[in-house]
């Protein structure tokens, strides 16, 4: 019977080579590159809810400009977007990073893949990701009617309160800062130590005025139709003393106006606004709302206009020409330059007086 051949002898193996100063120091390197990857794969999220949350305070605050408004929901959608990729590529890197550490020194590789699918390698991420594109996507459906708004026309009306919707803290401390008095000295002499009377302020902007005339111990109504400068005017004065409508000219058009005649009405800084072709029906809606033996208190501004705020040309003579065609007698009180310095403006004080009817 023929023997089997013998085995070749076992070649004994060869120890495992050392990590050389350099292997060591590239391994050093790598860990602290995949840390540094780490802890920006968590500040992601942050920048995400800090990018996401202050466009969208912003869209909030820009209420009254469609094409500021617009912008910043596209930001919102684009940043929400590009962390997505952002996010997927950082995570891929990291792989890379934890192969090579992995292939370095596999003895003391903590693979950790998972249980379940509650603790997958890649779950967090994709996580992220679903919340970053929800973020994107939500930011692009609220830009679809910030486009339908910023591509309808404005008419002059909804350009004047825009401007100052937009500027009304500005507005504010500019109008807060002067002294009813210095601004309206007939008004002033007029309401003081008198019995209260009814007072309707037209375009109350801060409500400055009609704070003052409150407080000389009248009743007073403010109407103003910007939603910012009412709400601010709100706050600053209250809603105790001063009853705030939302109303303008040439309508007027309020529940609390219904059936109610004024001893006062005060358009400061308004009648610029109200354009000429309305101005016979304005004053005649102001004659209804006027008490007999009433007075219409105007300040008309003389001067350039601003076509931002869609302001009209005004005249003593056309509002002269217009209020008997609206019962109402016409007359001027003085003029005065502007209180706010500007150099080509100034104001001139008219009253409008209704009739008492005739005795029989």
């Amino acid at each position: 019977m023929a023997r089997r051949p013998a085995p070749p002898p076992a070649v004994p193996a060869s120890p495992p080579a050392s990590p050389t100063e350099q292997d060591l120091a590239v391994y050093d390197q790598n860990s602290q590159t995949l840390r540094s990857l780490n802890q920006l794969f968590w500040q992601i999220p942050v920048i995400s809810m800090s990018l996401t949350g202050g466009l969208w305070f912003g869209v909030a605050k820009a209420e009254t400009s469609p094409w500021f408004q617009l912008g910043l929901l596209g930001l919102a959608f684009a940043g929400n977007g590009v962390l997505v990729f952002i996010l997927h590529r950082l995570r891929y890197i990291m792989d890379e990073y934890l192969s090579w550490l992995e292939r370095f020194d596999a003895s003391g590789f903590v693979a950790a893949p998972g249980k379940s699918w509650r603790d997958k390698p890649y779950l967090v991420r994709t996580l992220l990701q679903i919340m970053f594109s929800l973020a994107a996507a939500f930011s692009f459906a609220m830009m679809i009617p910030s486009a339908l708004d910023a591509a309808k026309p404005l008419t002059a009306k909804a350009r004047a309160l825009a401007f100052y919707d937009r500027g009304a803290e500005d507005l504010v401390d500019r109008y807060e800062a002067l002294d009813f008095g210095q601004a309206h000295p007939y008004l002033a002499a007029k309401l003081t130590g008198v019995a209260p009377l009814s007072i309707l302020d037209v375009g109350a902007g801060s409500g400055r005025d009609a704070a003052a005339m409150a407080g000389l111990g009248h009743r007073v109504w403010a109407a103003e139709p910007s939603d910012r400068m009412r709400g601010l005017g709100r706050a600053l004065h209250g809603a105790d003393k001063i009853q705030w409508l939302d109303t303008s000219m040439p309508k007027l058009q309020a529940p609390a106006l219904a059936g109610r005649r004024f001893d006062l009405i005060v358009l400061s800084a308004v009648w610029m606004h109200v354009p000429p072709r309305q101005r016979r029906e304005a004053l005649e809606r102001l004659s209804d709302l006027l008490a007999p033996s009433g007075e219409i208190y105007l300040t008309l501004r003389l001067g350039p206009g601003d076509a931002e705020r869609a302001m009209y040309p005004v005249s003593s003579m056309e509002l002269g020409r217009l209020a008997p065609l609206a019962g109402l007698g016409y007359r001027a009180l003085c003029d005065k330059p502007d209180l706010l310095g500007r150099k080509d403006i100034s104001w001139r004080t008219v009253v409008l007086i209704k009739p008492a009817p005739l005795a029989h």
